[in-house]
This record gives C-alpha cells, sequence and structure tokens, in this order.
C-alpha cells in the first residue's frame, strides 16, 4: 500500500451526518417559535371557529339583512393610554329612526392576540345610543371593537378599529 492511499480520506459520510444532525436542529428550532408564538384565534364572530363554519351560510345572509336594513354609527375615534376609555354608537334603521332595542354583545381586543380582550353586554340605548364606560387601553396602538347584534330576529356582526396612544 502506497503512502498516498493512507492520506485520503472520505468526508462525504461526515457531510450526511451533519446534514442530517443540521436538519433535526432546524425541525426543534421551527417547533420551540411555533409553541413560542401561538396562533390566536379569529375572535370577529365572539364565536369559536367550528361554530361558525358550522353556519357561516346562514351568518351571512343575516349579515345581509342586517346591513339592508340598518346602519351603525361610531363615536368614538382613540382610546387614551391610562385612562377610562368609551365606545359609544348607534344604530339607524334605513327610515333614520335610532334603534334601541338591539342586545349587543362587546368586545374590545387587540388584533394580534385575545390575551387583553375585554368583555361587555348592552340591553338597551341611553337617548338613542349605546354606550361602555370603564374600558382600558392598556398597550398603545391599534384596538378592535367587536359586536355581535341581535335584533329583530336577526344577529349581525360589526368591526370598528380604535387606536390608543
Amino acid at each position: 500500500m502506497s503512502k498516498s492511499s493512507k492520506l485520503e480520506s472520505n468526508y462525504w459520510p461526515h457531510a450526511i451526518i451533519t446534514m442530517i444532525l443540521l436538519t433535526i436542529g432546524a425541525c426543534a428550532w421551527t417547533i420551540q417559535i411555533a409553541l413560542d408564538n401561538p396562533v390566536e384565534m379569529d375572535s370577529f364572530y365572539l364565536e369559536k371557529h367550528q361554530s361558525v363554519e358550522r353556519n357561516i351560510n346562514e351568518i351571512n345572509a343575516n349579515q345581509e339583512k342586517f346591513d339592508a336594513n340598518y346602519a351603525i354609527k361610531h363615536e368614538s375615534v382613540k382610546f387614551s393610554m391610562n385612562q377610562e376609555n368609551s365606545v359609544i354608537f348607534s344604530i339607524i334603521d334605513k327610515s333614520g329612526k335610532v334603534v334601541e332595542n338591539a342586545k349587543i354583545r362587546l368586545m374590545i381586543s387587540r388584533p394580534e392576540t385575545n390575551k387583553f380582550n375585554q368583555e361587555f353586554t348592552l340591553e338597551k340605548a341611553t337617548n338613542g345610543k349605546y354606550s361602555v364606560n370603564g374600558i382600558q387601553a392598556i398597550k398603545p396602538g391599534r384596538w378592535q371593537v367587536l359586536t355581535r347584534i341581535s335584533l329583530d330576529g336577526i344577529e349581525a356582526f360589526n368591526k370598528y378599529e380604535v387606536f390608543a396612544n
């Protein structure tokens, strides 16, 4: 045997083992990132997504009926940090008459997480306006006002965005 053949070595087994270990490491890193940043459920319909999927045709039909007969007018433009805020809105039918007997479930939420959700229930309007007081804007930025309105056998949903600073 010559001296030169003893010095030659094959590096491809080392390369294959290194690639397998890097792939396993990348998978573990991806799983760790996914666990640290869980996907939040969309809360637009104020229900679990299974219920929404099951009833989406009915939800869309009710939304069309509501939009054809009513309009929502929001008066809240922004929230202030470290203060109690309020959301004020009214529901107006197509004849221009203010609706005062809607049952409303209202949720204040951040778009990226459900961690700061605040939920309220309203039964009647006062002087034609529905209002919720005592809302805390914990973080600056965009907040969503999500409403589920029950009126004359119709359930409708509305999303309105408010900025906090």
